[in-house]
């Protein structure tokens, strides 16, 4: 699952789930990826709900 999030707001996320010990993988300023408790991927997008990866989404 992708959440689009403020990219100051993707940051302050990232640097909780290192805090917090959490295994995160960080994809530059736009992305960071994590399990939930279940092992589902959780994604954090710092993009527009109608864009990704700074490519308007028709």
């Amino acid at each position: 699952m992708a959440i689009s999030v403020d990219p100051d707001r993707r940051r302050h996320l990232c640097d909780t789930l290192a805090r917090a010990g959490v295994d995160h993988a960080v994809r530059g300023e736009a992305s960071v990826r994590f399990p939930d408790p279940d092992g589902a991927r959780i994604e954090l997008v710092a993009d527009p709900l109608d864009g990704m990866y700074g490519d308007k989404v028709p």
